[in-house]
């Protein structure tokens, strides 16, 4: 292997890039059965197949954690038998596609493919250090460049050039206009949180100049018997999406592209997810984007849109009422607007192309929730390891301590959403890009949790006030059919406890443990940490322990749902696997 003085620094960042995407491609693939490995201690062996079918060997060192029996790799491990240097592409031809069959493995490849280039890009352009200036959360939202820590595609971003990655990329920060376009009011329909109007959240994006160059657009271009209602575009959906898809109603003027507004904004980590650059008032606005990463499609479907409002309002009275939430300084980033466009008006074949992809939901502003010394961190800016190699929880853990930081996360995190769990019969899709962490002289105080339209799990006869449950509008048969994962109403309780485990304790807390590990806080003790944190809150609250059965956080196993494995084969049928759950086993330790 060429010595790592000898390498250009391009060379080196690919090198690091294409090791992460085979390190997380084996470990999910390990983990979730689809591989099998032979294992002496650290050490692991592979076999791979040749183009000629013939085998060829690949080692690694790897461990089984405590945590659910993920299995971590270690860096720049992996070995190729008879090759002191192989590439990422050799490697997904010779463990993966000579060796799997799945119905969309081909897809996946490409996924794969392209992550190492989009991420390769986006590494190259990273800042060393994150400016002390840009440690607040619209900027680190933008340095959040890591991207999912279990799925292998994490970057795949299908449907950008590396033109538009840079454009675009939340790595790169570049501003971005926001484009609007009218449409006919009879073919939108708007969803609105109570006391909230159209033109308040519409003031917070438009000046008094962009009014006027909307209304001379109109004037122009539009039909005089139609009236319009405005919506967001993402500048990229605009070019390459909407011309080719609404050709039919931009020709009759029942969509009329009025331009960009005055306002610049930058992506945050979701990319589609756009926050203005220059108020702190105007909510974040979620687009429609005809983009795949981490395999899933980042469009808008109709009833997303039309759900979020009434989700959140259910929400926020539960979260108002309820003085264990309040105690806790528990937070949701309400999305106060929803609009879409009426995709049913359409044609078949249309509205097959068009579904998901004209449409906007606004999100409330996380400064509205901040009180005076707070800020706001996105969660998984725990997990960040900047380019220069130091940890951005460095200067927290040097001030207050590994063991103090890591109680004070546990108590701000895993009591509201255990409670909201145990009490309400809700889970929230609370992995690490969807929670904000308020800390105060850099120590955790509570917790903000968002992106609720889709992010909710529950059983309606199971809730705590069944009473409250909002009225959604249901996922149509066409969205069923290629995204069977995609509801909210479960059948069962402990399909709820899954969703929990899921998100929450499986990636989210997972890896901040992980993270905690390398400050010298063992996995035994932040998992033991987690479980006297559940058992303290179930003996303060012995009204809920019929639902402490009902949703079982120490069951034996926790069910996890593979989702490589669906990236793989496909959505015929529904993927979860048995795995150990290291809080019952932290339970047993404690003797709770």
């Amino acid at each position: 292997m060429r010595q790592t003085s000898s390498l250009s620094r391009a060379e080196i960042v690919a090198g690091e890039v294409a090791d992460r995407v085979m390190r997380q491609t084996l470990q999910a693939l390990l983990f979730e059965g689809v591989l099998q490995a032979q294992r002496d201690g650290r050490e692991w062996t592979l076999l791979g197949r040749k183009e000629d079918g013939s085998a060829v060997r690949y080692s690694f060192e790897a461990d089984v954690k405590r945590s659910f029996g993920r299995i971590r790799l270690v860096p720049n491990s992996i070995r190729r038998e008879g090759a002191a240097d192989f590439s990422l592409y050799l490697f997904l031809e010779e463990v993966l596609q000579h060796r799997l069959e799945g119905s969309r493995l081909s897809g996946f490849l490409h996924e794969l493919t392209e992550t190492f280039v989009k991420d390769s890009q986006s590494r190259a352009a990273q800042a060393e250090r994150i400016p002390a200036a840009e440690r607040r959360y619209e900027a680190l939202e933008s340095h959040m460049a890591d991207g999912h820590p279990y799925h292998p595609s994490y970057k795949s971003r299908l449907g950008f050039s590396l033109e538009d990655n840079e454009k675009y990329g939340p790595e790169f920060d570049r501003p971005i206009q926001l484009q609007w376009v009218a449409v006919n009011a009879a073919l939108l329909d708007a969803a609105l949180y109570p006391g909230r109007s159209l033109e308040e959240l519409y003031d917070r994006h438009l000046t008094a100049g962009d009014r006027s160059r909307f209304a001379l657009a109109l004037s122009e271009r539009g039909a005089s018997d139609k009236s319009y209602a405005f919506v967001p575009v993402h500048p990229w959906q605009l070019e390459n999406m909407l011309p080719n898809v609404f050709a039919e109603q931009l020709a009759s003027g029942d969509i009329v592209p009025l331009g960009a507004a005055e306002g610049r904004y930058r992506a945050q980590q979701s990319i589609r997810t756009l926050a203005s650059r220059e108020r702190t008032d105007a909510s974040y606005v979620k687009l429609s984007l005809s983009l795949t990463n981490t395999s899933t499609s980042r469009i808008l479907a109709h009833h997303t849109t039309q759900n979020a409002p009434l989700v959140s309002a259910w929400l926020e009275r539960i979260a108002s009422s309820d003085e264990v939430l309040q105690a806790a300084g528990f937070g949701l980033l309400k999305e106060e607007g929803g609009v879409s466009f009426r995709y049913d008006a359409l044609p078949p074949l249309q509205y097959r192309t068009a579904y998901g992809t004209l449409g906007a939901i606004f999100r409330q502003n996380v400064s509205q929730h901040l009180q005076p010394g707070e800020e706001a961190w996105p969660l998984n800016a725990a997990l960040l390891r900047q380019k220069n190699g130091e940890p951005f929880l460095r200067e927290a853990i040097e001030r207050h301590g590994v063991e103090r930081w890591s109680r004070r996360l546990i108590a701000a995190a895993v009591v509201p959403i255990a409670h909201l769990l145990y009490a309400h019969g809700i889970a929230l899709e609370s992995h690490a890009q969807n929670i904000i962490l308020v800390v105060e002289d850099l120590l955790p105080k509570r917790i903000i949790v968002k992106d609720l339209h889709d992010g909710v799990r529950y059983v309606p006869d199971k809730l705590l006030r069944p009473d409250w449950q909002p009225a959604l509008h249901p996922e149509p048969e066409t969205h069923r059919k290629f995204n069977r994962y995609s509801f909210l109403q479960a059948q069962t309780a402990e399909d709820v406890r899954d969703y929990a485990y899921d998100a929450f304790f499986f990636i989210c807390m997972t890896d901040l443990c992980w993270a905690l590990e390398e400050f010298g806080l063992s996995e035994s003790e932040f998992w033991r940490s987690v479980a006297q944190a559940i058992a303290d809150y179930q003996r303060r609250h012995p009204e809920h322990a019929e639902r402490y059965r009902m949703f079982d956080l120490f069951g034996d196993d926790a069910r996890i749902e593979e989702m490589t494995k669906r990236r793989i084969y496909g959505d015929g049928e529904l993927y979860f696997r048995a795995a150990p759950n290291p809080l019952r086993q932290a339970r047993e330790e404690l003797g709770t």
